[in-house]
């Protein structure tokens, strides 16, 4: 009788499921599917959405112009093409450096006292092997040890470069890169500005070497293919006024600079995509390859700003600034390619990326 009771008692409850089912339009089965779904959504925010990581959006084409093509229709300067070219040449010899050269100690010291890598020295070595081998370049000059030096008595351009920034991870085998601004002999160096550059070239190496030129029409970028022949990966490539993301350098700062911290934290609280490396030249050229970004350098009396004018703010700028992106000398608010260059060593803060968050720079940190 007891086996009979709880049949009975299963058979109701059974019953009065099936009841509350038609009546609420969905089953026990349907109510745990709801449940697992709302758990994924929870366990998706939880780990984060693709929407954060902003992959490319770069279709492939079925031809890709070459950079003698390129350069045929946008420098219309037949000296500044030549230039170019050996500059870019140059960058083909570093990639192949550095795929094949240990990272070790090379036992010198730059001028600054600073230990060299042999990596440093190797590409810095192939840099004035262009400049010196050059008919038309006068006068270079190397962030390892900057000073002007005679190339070719003929020549028409000053050439200053950083050879291999990016010392401090090249070890971790991170990207590093090379920065070359390039000024007519009409202006000089010193007493001229960033924007007197004629042009300016950076150079990415990662998994591939990839070059940004500022021609006469806007920012390019060069991809280093088969054969080492450079073909044109990204034509007038054009910065978004508004970004998502942040690479703030020099963190130090913001124990100094109320602004600074208050900036970082409105970046973090808006949920901005951080991108940082701690190298310059990955650090702000992803704003070409995702179209957006703001990379930030202030400067305060405990963390004062290291980057140099002519060999690494000012070849960035102009690629920036042709990009329609902005930049902030980051003590005046005022362009930094506005800047006259009174020193080769010259040393400067620096925001630089999209223009909106440009303006907020100056706006929270220098109250401009």
């Amino acid at each position: 009788a007891l086996g009979e009771s709880a049949m009975m008692r299963s058979l109701v409850l059974c019953a009065m499921l099936s009841v509350v089912s038609r009546c609420s339009g969905f089953g026990v089965h349907a109510g745990r599917s709801r449940v697992v779904r709302s758990a994924a959504v929870r366990m998706s925010d939880a780990y984060g959405a693709s929407h954060t990581s902003f992959y490319t959006a770069e279709e492939k084409k079925e031809k890709y112009e070459t950079l003698d093509e390129v350069l045929s229709i946008a420098m219309k300067n037949e000296d500044l093409r030549t230039v170019i070219k050996e500059q870019m040449e140059a960058c083909v010899k570093i990639t192949e450096a550095l795929r094949t050269a240990l990272v070790t100690v090379e036992g010198t010291a730059n001028s600054f006292g600073d230990v060299q890598l042999t990596v440093d020295v190797i590409a810095d070595n192939l840099m004035w092997e262009a400049c010196k081998g050059s008919k038309l370049v006068k006068e270079g000059a190397s962030e390892e040890e900057p000073e002007l030096k005679p190339c070719s008595k003929d020549g028409k351009y000053i050439v200053c470069w950083d050879p291999l920034d990016g010392s401090s991870i090249v070890d971790n085998n991170w990207a590093v890169g090379t920065m070359i601004g390039i000024w007519s002999d009409e202006t000089g160096l010193l007493g001229a500005t960033g924007r007197d550059q004629v042009t300016s070239i950076v150079a990415l190496y990662g998994p591939r070497t990839t070059v940004l030129v500022a021609l006469d029409d806007g920012t390019y970028e060069f991809t280093l293919g088969e054969g080492d022949k450079w073909i044109c990966s990204r034509p007038k490539i054009q910065i978004a006024k508004d970004a998502k993301i942040f690479a703030p350098a020099n963190m130090r700062a913001a124990q100094d600079l109320e602004g600074y911290h208050k900036l970082i934290d409105y970046w973090m609280t808006n949920r901005y995509t951080l991108r940082y490396s701690g190298g310059l030249v990955p650090d702000v050229y992803q704003q070409f390859t995702k179209r957006q970004g703001i990379f930030s350098n202030p400067t305060s009396e405990e963390a004062p700003a290291k980057l140099r004018l002519a060999f690494e703010a000012a070849p960035f700028a102009l690629l920036v600034e042709k990009a329609g992106g902005k930049t902030s000398d980051g003590v005046t608010g005022g362009s930094v390619l506005d800047v006259k260059i009174t020193g080769i060593d010259q040393r400067t803060a620096l925001c630089i990326g999209s223009a909106n968050e440009v303006d907020r720079f100056n706006e929270m940190v220098l109250s401009k």
